[in-house]
């Protein structure tokens, strides 16, 4: 489930709860929010440094851009340094990246009916799903692709 559906569904939970503000409301929910037990700096996943529930108010229309569940934080990484007890927004998140600037990754181009894999090594960091200048280690070309989850590069057609 992603995260913008939990959050939705938590919200919605919230809601039929009388813990969030009908819409248009200038009230604020008293919510139990995970916050950092300790400073978690960038890089770092705020889980394993330790979480704990702390109640907060949060303006009702403020309330879809923090974290409101711990699962929320599951494969996350703090984007810039977190404080502890103190409530986490969600664009202080990020994915971890799927493919390292310097480090060797697998290339891998298809076609119907065919299948080409070979070694690079990425010109930035990225994220599963995003786009990458990649050289080629045999070639020395360079190449765009899209990073993996697994690691690997997909080469875009030329």
């Amino acid at each position: 489930m992603t995260a913008i559906v939990r959050l939705a569904r938590n919200v919605l939970a919230a809601a039929a709860l009388g813990l969030v503000p009908a819409a248009g409301s200038a009230g604020a929910a008293d919510l139990n929010l995970p916050v950092p037990t300790a400073v978690v700096y960038p890089g770092q996943s705020v889980l394993e440094r330790g979480v704990i529930s702390a109640r907060f108010s949060v303006p009702g229309n403020q309330l879809a851009a923090y974290v409101v569940e711990e699962g929320m934080l599951k494969d996350r990484l703090a984007r810039r340094t977190l404080l502890p007890n103190k409530p986490i927004l969600l664009s202080d998140l990020k994915s971890p990246d799927a493919v390292t600037a310097g480090a060797p990754v697998t290339l891998v181009y298809r076609e119907e009916g065919l299948l080409i894999t070979g070694k690079g090594v990425p010109l930035q960091s990225a994220q599963a799903g995003q786009a990458v200048r990649v050289r080629n280690i045999d070639s020395g070309v360079l190449v765009s692709g899209i990073a993996s989850e697994d690691g690997s590069v997909e080469v875009l057609a030329q």
